[in-house]
């Protein structure tokens, strides 16, 4: 791999004695089919599109931080090193179709489309958007909101510390966590859903496959569970100080049979109950109703 350090199409000016020296980068790189693109920045922003080319194309404007690029036709890896600890870069990327991507960033946000490969996206202070992807992905932000939609045919993990976490349209397994922020979840079709909030609220809509593992957690928010769909599952409710509504028929047995409650903890069965559906708010109300909207109830 050979390396490419600023100099590749790069304008340069000083503004006074002692200024940040502003910079332009534009390098297109020839890359063969499967060649990943690796981008590790301090502050500014990331974005990234796809185009009908082998070529991996990287845009950035510097305001003081040097640019870094190692390059080679089985991937293109690219790092912003600041000045002194200064030194906004905002980059535009064009990678080919379905290349791998893993970026992360301290404060820049990060929003990536139509790529439709396997995803790494991470920033500790900006936000994230993501935008079709196919394979495993994992996007995450400690103090940002994270937005994924079109997601496929793998694991899917999503994160946020204190903002939101917005999903739609994933097909295959998911686990998404938010510790101060809601958790709202649209069109999810697989058998593998875990989602967890602190003190946010939950919306999930969705199919409960038969054969499926299903769990939502706040402990101060509600949770709303809309299926699409028949409903065949075993459900499983806890709640300290919070209520049940429901739109499918629940019958409690505490001696046992369709249903059983011990102390703020039930259990149902819908259906032939092939699914495990478990549901769990200490203080916020929890909703399963039929639908395919995940709107929060008043």
């Amino acid at each position: 791999m050979r390396r490419i350090v600023t100099a590749l199409a790069i304008a340069a000016s000083t503004l006074v004695p002692g200024a940040l020296r502003a910079q332009s980068v534009d390098s297109t790189i020839a890359v063969r089919s499967g060649a990943r693109f690796e981008l590790q920045s301090v502050s500014g922003s990331v974005r990234i599109r796809a185009w009908n080319r082998s070529q991996i194309r990287v845009q950035a404007e510097s305001d003081g931080a040097r640019v870094d690029l190692d390059a080679s036709s089985s991937g293109v890896s690219v790092r912003a090193i600041p000045h002194r600890g200064e030194g906004d870069v905002d980059f535009t990327i064009s990678v080919p179709v379905g290349t791998p991507l893993e970026v992360h960033a301290i404060s820049a946000d990060i929003d990536a489309s139509a790529v439709c490969g396997p995803v790494r996206l991470g920033s500790i202070s900006g936000g994230v958007t993501l935008v079709c992807a196919t394979g495993d992905v994992e996007v995450e932000s400690v103090s940002g909101d994270v937005s994924a939609t079109d997601i496929r045919d793998g694991h899917t993990e999503i994160s946020s510390t204190s903002g939101d976490v917005e999903v739609r349209q994933v097909k295959g397994s998911l686990t998404a966590r938010s510790v101060s922020g809601d958790v709202s979840l649209e069109r999810v079709d697989g058998d593998d859903v875990g989602v967890e909030t602190v003190s946010g609220e939950i919306g999930f809509s969705g199919p409960i496959h038969g054969s499926g593992r299903y769990r939502f957690r706040s402990h101060s928010g509600d949770v709303t569970v809309r299926t699409e769909g028949d409903l065949s599952a075993t459900v499983s409710v806890s709640t300290f100080s919070g209520d049940l509504e429901s739109d499918w028929p629940i019958t409690i047995n505490p001696g046992g049979g369709r249903g059983r409650m011990h102390g703020q903890d039930w259990e149902f069965t819908v259906g032939n109950g092939g699914a495990r559906l478990n549901l769990e708010s200490f203080s916020g109300t929890i909703y399963l109703r039929r639908g395919s909207s995940p709107r929060r109830e008043d």
